[in-house]
């Protein structure tokens, strides 16, 4: 169910696996994404079951409606009274923001790049889903103007975790894709970024990508975590890429404590 999770100060974060759920077939069993084709009741209830580890109502867990975008939205009370039948227009984004305690913001991924971030004195947190698309959209960069805007938070003061997601021996991609990236990262981000030895095509390290933009972002390298496991490689997590669209999601989230 959960993989693993980590704490700072008030700030919980997680990764959840593909255990522990009621989906059946290539979403079992822990799947909590609605939108590859699962059963919403499978979904519905693998999300109860998750907000009960965490302690929390579920129309307390906020998970966007991703789009592979760069539209940050801010996350307050009057959310958690949004219908759920209405969520999944409404929440149409790749990050979301909140001030709030007690407020799970999650994203779904299966071999996109989770990103938690939250300021030093755990007083806002977000939660970006980071694919190839998100990332040279600056997804990253929107996120955290938007924290700096409602806050007044300075870049060095965040933190970033960076979990589990696709890695560079199996991220293979097309020259389009290269230019793509080439049009947000300098040549010297490039290097880290991409990587053609060893390969008869381009691969693209996600990852990297991420630490990159953080960086430029003013995010300072001590304060940025990044996770070892690869989805695709590790049984324990979904991945579209090795097993098809029509597979589960993991979720990656980050929540206040309420005292």
């Amino acid at each position: 169910m959960i993989a693993d999770g980590r704490k700072n100060g008030e700030v919980t974060t997680f990764f959840t696996d593909r255990e522990g759920g009621v989906s059946q077939g290539c979403f079992a069993s822990f799947n909590l994404g609605y939108f590859s084709g699962d059963e919403r009741s499978n979904v519905d209830a693998n999300r109860s079951l998750l907000c009960g580890v965490l302690g929390i109502p579920p129309e307390n867990l906020i998970v966007p409606n991703e789009v592979h975008g760069n539209r940050v939205m801010m996350i307050d009370h009057d959310s958690l009274r949004v219908p759920m039948a209405e969520r999944d227009e409404l929440f149409k984004c790749d990050a979301l923001v909140t001030t709030c305690r007690n407020i799970c913001l999650g994203v779904t991924v299966a071999d996109c790049v989770p990103v938690l971030l939250f300021d030093g004195k755990g007083t806002i947190i977000a939660a970006a889903h980071a694919g190839w698309k998100g990332i040279v959209s600056d997804v990253l960069g929107e996120t955290v103007r938007r924290m700096r805007e409602i806050s007044s938070v300075a870049s060095s003061d965040l933190y970033a975790e960076i979990w589990p997601s696709i890695s560079t021996p199996r991220f293979e991609v097309g020259e389009e894709v290269v230019e793509r990236f080439r049009s947000l990262f300098s040549e010297k981000e490039m290097s880290g970024i991409l990587v053609r030895e060893g390969y008869p095509k381009p691969h693209i390290n996600l990852r990297g990508a991420v630490r990159a933009r953080l960086l430029a972002l003013g995010l300072q390298d001590t304060r940025i975590w990044t996770h070892p496991d690869c989805t695709f490689s590790d049984p324990r997590y979904f991945s579209a890429r090795r097993d098809g669209f029509a597979c589960g999601r993991m979720v990656a989230g980050i929540m206040r404590i309420k005292n």
